[in-house]
This record gives structure tokens, C-alpha cells and sequence, in this order.
């Protein structure tokens, strides 16, 4: 009998750390419930990065704020400064390795939901740069929702660190 509750009791432990670990990570880039302050869907904190000068490829990043009560797919995006804008994430293998790969069904960004799309996430790759990018440039970027297009002027910032985001503002 002692036996049988301690697995049992290891079981349910094992399920609830499973479960824990998936809402963890989920929640990494959704954050779900809590003020966005406005009732549309918009982008928030862009900006782009490249390693150099003389890159052929480079990243923008930002948030978007889906203050509605509708849920948004983003499914593709554009720019005017490369010859390809792709949807890419990062994801870390079971030894450890970070590789990144373009995601291809969309990111689906829920009702009064935020998702960030930042370094070692989300976020959208440009590739085949038509021109050099410098610190302080600005380029312009089209999210493509299934419903909408959002346009944005997004300013090239490489000096730029990670930083915390609040996620308690209101707008």
C-alpha cells in the first residue's frame, strides 16, 4: 500500500512538472490577462539589428499587443531592404544546441494577449540585404496578418541591449 501512494504520488508530481514546464514556456512569449490599455492590434518597441555593415542578413524585433477580442494570425512579413522577410523562432535541442528555423504556419497572437518577438525567440529575419544598414537607419516593415497589414517604420538599432519588458504598462 505504502508502495502504491508513492507512486502514485511520484506520478502526479511528474505530470504537474510536465504541465508546469509547457505554461513556462508558452508564456515566454504570450502573456495572456493582463492590461494592454487599448483595443487594437499593434506593434510596440521595434527595431532592427545587424552584425555589421557589410551583413547580408539581419533581425527585427518588438512586441505585439493584441488588444482586441479577436485572435490574429501573423502569417508572413516584407521590407523594403531585403529581398526576403521570414517568420523565424530559435529552439534549443535536448543536447543543448540553439538552431533557428523559419516558422511556416503563422504565429497565432491571442485576444488582449502580448507576444514578443526578440533575441533568441521570435522574430523576423531579413535576408539578402539590398543596401547597408547603419545604426540609426530607418527601414520600413509590413506584418501580414490574415485580416490586416500593419505597417511600420523600424529604426536600425545595434547598440541596443536586451532589456526587461514591463509587462504591467498601459497604453
Amino acid at each position: 500500500m505504502k508502495n502504491s501512494l508513492i507512486i502514485i504520488l511520484a506520478f502526479l508530481v511528474g505530470i504537474s512538472v510536465f504541465f508546469l514546464g509547457k505554461q513556462k514556456q508558452y508564456h515566454k512569449m504570450h502573456f495572456h490577462g493582463q492590461q494592454i490599455g487599448h483595443e487594437n492590434l499593434k506593434v510596440v518597441q521595434p527595431y532592427a539589428r545587424v552584425s555589421s555593415a557589410s551583413a547580408k542578413s539581419g533581425a527585427i524585433f518588438f512586441i505585439i499587443e493584441n488588444g482586441t477580442n479577436l485572435e490574429h494570425k501573423l502569417i508572413g512579413a516584407t521590407t523594403d531592404v531585403a529581398k526576403k522577410a521570414e517568420l523565424h523562432t530559435h529552439s534549443v535541442d535536448g543536447d543543448g544546441v540553439m538552431s533557428m528555423s523559419k516558422i511556416n504556419d503563422g504565429i497565432n497572437i491571442e485576444p488582449k494577449s502580448r507576444s514578443i518577438f526578440k533575441r533568441a525567440g521570435n522574430h523576423v529575419m531579413i535576408m539578402g540585404l539590398n543596401r547597408s544598414l547603419m545604426n540609426g537607419d530607418k527601414i520600413h516593415l509590413e506584418l501580414m496578418f490574415e485580416n490586416k497589414v500593419l505597417k511600420l517604420e523600424v529604426l536600425v538599432d545595434n547598440k541596443r541591449s536586451e532589456k526587461k519588458h514591463d509587462h504591467k504598462m498601459t497604453h
